[in-house]
C-alpha cells in the first residue's frame, strides 16, 4: 500500500541531518537551496556548518578559502569553504579535506554535482564527486523540467541525447524524467541504502496530477528506500512511501 502525504517541515529537517555528519547532494533542480535551507535550520538548532563542495559552488558570503581556515580567526557557526575562487565560485576540496571539515563542524554539507541551474542533468564520466564517508546522499531532481524541451530542461543533454538517441525538441515526459533513476543518471555512483530522492520544484510542476504516480515508479526503478516531494522555498514536503498492508 502507498502512502503521499504531507510531512511537516520539522520533521524533514529532522529526517535529513538524523544521525549525519556529512551529506552530500547530487542531480539538478535545488541542490543549493535545499543546502542552505537545511543549514539555516541546523544553526538554529544550535549546531555548527560547514557547506563545501568536490566540484564548484558559488563563493557567496560568508566563505573562506582552505588554507585561511581558522588562521588567526575564530571558525564562524555557518561558513562556505573552498579552496579557491575563480569566476566567482569556490573550487573543489580534496576527500581528505572535506573529511577533516568534519572535525571542526557539527554537519558538513558537500555540493557534489553540478547543474548550471537546470531541472535535471546528465552526468560526464567524471561526474558526480561523491566522498565515499557520506552518511547520506541526496538526489535531486526539478519536477518543473516536465513538459519542457530537452535541450532546456537537462544539463549536458547532448551526453544525454547520444545515449538515448533523442533530439533537442523532445519534451521531458513522465516517462522520460524517470529515465533519469537509472545507474547512468542521476543514481550514477549513488548507494542506494544511503541514498534519500527529492523531487523538489512541485510549485513550479504543470502537471502535478502526474506527480504521485511518478514518485511512486522513481523509488521502483531507483531502488532508493525514500522519497520527497518538495517545494523547498514554501516550506512545503511530501513523503512517499510503500508499507505493508
Amino acid at each position: 500500500m502507498w502512502f503521499f502525504r504531507r510531512i511537516d517541515p520539522e520533521q524533514i529537517r529532522f529526517e535529513l541531518t538524523l544521525q549525519a555528519h556529512y551529506l552530500s547532494f547530487v542531480g539538478a533542480g535545488g541542490k543549493t537551496t535545499l543546502i542552505d535551507y537545511l543549514a539555516g535550520e541546523a544553526i538554529r538548532r544550535g549546531k555548527r556548518v560547514a557547506i563545501t563542495t568536490t566540484t564548484k559552488i558559488w563563493a557567496r558570503v560568508p566563505y573562506v578559502l582552505w588554507a585561511d581556515l581558522g588562521k588567526g580567526q575564530a571558525r564562524p557557526d555557518l561558513v562556505r569553504v573552498g579552496k579557491a575562487v575563480v569566476d566567482g565560485k569556490l573550487t573543489a576540496l580534496a576527500a581528505a579535506e572535506v573529511a577533516e571539515l568534519g572535525s571542526m563542524y557539527d554537519l558538513v554539507l558537500i555540493e557534489a554535482d553540478g547543474s548550471k541551474g537546470k531541472p535535471l542533468k546528465y552526468p560526464a564520466e567524471y561526474e558526480p564527486v561523491i566522498p565515499s564517508f557520506s552518511d547520506h546522499v541526496i538526489v535531486v531532481a526539478g519536477l518543473d523540467a516536465l513538459s519542457g524541451r530537452v535541450d532546456e530542461q537537462i544539463f549536458r543533454w547532448e551526453l544525454f541525447g547520444k545515449a538515448t538517441g533523442l533530439a533537442g525538441n523532445a519534451r521531458v515526459t513522465p516517462s522520460l524524467f524517470l529515465r533519469f533513476f537509472e545507474d547512468d543518471t542521476l543514481m550514477k555512483g549513488v548507494d542506494r541504502q544511503k541514498c534519500v530522492i527529492v523531487l523538489n520544484k512541485y510549485d513550479a510542476c504543470t502537471e502535478r496530477n502526474a506527480v504521485t504516480d511518478l514518485a511512486k515508479e522513481v523509488l521502483e526503478k531507483s531502488g532508493a528506500p525514500r522519497a520527497i516531494v518538495s517545494s523547498v522555498p514554501f516550506e512545503t514536503f511530501y513523503g512517499i512511501e510503500q508499507v505493508e498492508a
